[in-house]
């Protein structure tokens, strides 16, 4: 567990640390990057938010809100708290993939306070088996590799929360025939974050 926990945060970090980002789209407050490597395609998608760094990352790190803002979420259910800072999650997600069933996770939630100043907060997310949940003939089992939110403090008052997705290579299909319509998708969805936080 320790070693799944860690690997989950610094894969995050190692995405958040590329530097051949490019800009997307920029809608309002919204900027949305992506980056092609090999086989994945990564997003990042930034805002600056009226609201502390500690209460973004309060708020942001609780999955069972998540279906607050982000329409794609139907539940977020804890499964096991690994420690105060590393929960397990069941979510169920709007997405239907095959044979029109919606999309089930296992995911590992890993929440890390800044070290040192002018280190961000991170909570880094990713795909885990959990024998207590095998995939069920009702739900098509998804993956993430690698996601999470990125929060750096601007100001007392005012953070720059950034979210990092790597897609993986089945939803790179998706991606590539429907880029607009995506983007579009995702700054909506992150406008809806920006309103909850």
């Amino acid at each position: 567990q320790v070693y799944l926990s860690y690997n989950n945060v610094s894969a995050l970090k190692m995405l958040i640390a590329k530097a051949n980002w490019a800009l997307a789209r920029e809608k309002e407050k919204v900027r949305m990057y992506t980056l092609e490597e090999d086989k994945f395609l990564s997003f990042r998608i930034e805002m600056s938010v009226c609201i502390t760094a500690s209460r973004a990352f309060s708020l942001l790190s609780n999955l069972r809100r998540r279906h607050e803002w982000d329409s794609h979420y139907v539940s977020a259910e804890l499964v096991q708290k690994v420690d105060d800072d590393d929960m397990i999650y069941h979510v169920v997600s709007q997405m239907l993939r095959h044979e029109d069933k919606p999309q089930d996770f296992v995911i590992l939630a890993s929440r890390r306070k800044p070290c040192s100043r002018g280190d961000p907060y991170v909570v880094a997310f990713r795909s885990v088996t959990l024998p207590t949940h095998p995939a069920r003939a009702e739900f098509t089992r998804g993956e993430t590799l690698c996601s999470g939110f990125c929060i750096w403090p601007e100001s007392e008052e005012m953070s720059k929360v950034a979210y990092y997705n790597q897609a993986t290579p089945g939803y790179l299909n998706y991606i590539t025939t429907n880029v607009a319509g995506l983007s579009s998708d995702i700054c909506a969805t992150f406008e809806a974050c920006e309103k909850f936080l």
